[in-house]
């Protein structure tokens, strides 16, 4: 069962006190290379990562075949509470994630000097019937009804990194 079973207190979709008290734990937990590499200093702050995660609709999702090879492709993704959500087809990823129920995501934009992202892992529940929330705020975000759905998938962050370059 999911862990999200309602509104976020403040009224938003996206609760990014506690995306933003997840990121504050991954940086002390992460390793030299990643500090280094994504200082803390350069991340996001909760208005900068709610604006970022509003403004993009789709994500590079990375999941593992059943013969242990990465599979990313990008997907739209929707955003409740701490944890995000995806609608998927009876597929090759469907599968992965009934075998292995981890993924990597990365929300990116922009290039060289100029460019944010944040970066995801975490865990996988799979649902075949989410809550009426979760299709009303895919529907306000996509314009349609994921009718196509063959599944749900909610993916609750173990780690959460961001990175901007800009404001």
């Amino acid at each position: 069962m999911p862990a999200y079973d309602g509104a976020v207190e403040s009224g938003e979709l996206v609760d990014a006190e506690a995306l933003v008290r997840l990121q504050k734990t991954s940086y002390q937990r992460a390793a030299p290379g990643l500090r280094s590499a994504w200082p803390a200093e350069s991340a996001m702050d909760a208005e900068q990562l709610v604006r970022f995660l509003n403004e993009h609709h789709y994500c590079v999702l990375a999941t593992v075949t059943s013969k242990r090879q990465p599979q990313a492709r990008p997907v739209a993704f929707t955003v409740l509470g701490s944890a995000f959500w995806f609608a998927t087809v009876a597929g090759a990823r469907l599968r992965n994630l009934q075998r292995n129920p981890w993924v990597s995501l990365v929300v990116a934009e922009g290039d060289r000097g100029s460019h944010r992202a944040v970066i995801v892992d975490g865990s996988v529940t799979i649902l075949e019937s989410p809550k009426e929330q979760l299709l009303a705020a895919w529907e306000e975000r996509y314009g349609s009804p994921a009718e196509w759905a063959a599944a749900w998938f909610e993916v609750r962050p173990a780690r959460l990194f961001s990175y901007s370059t800009t404001s």
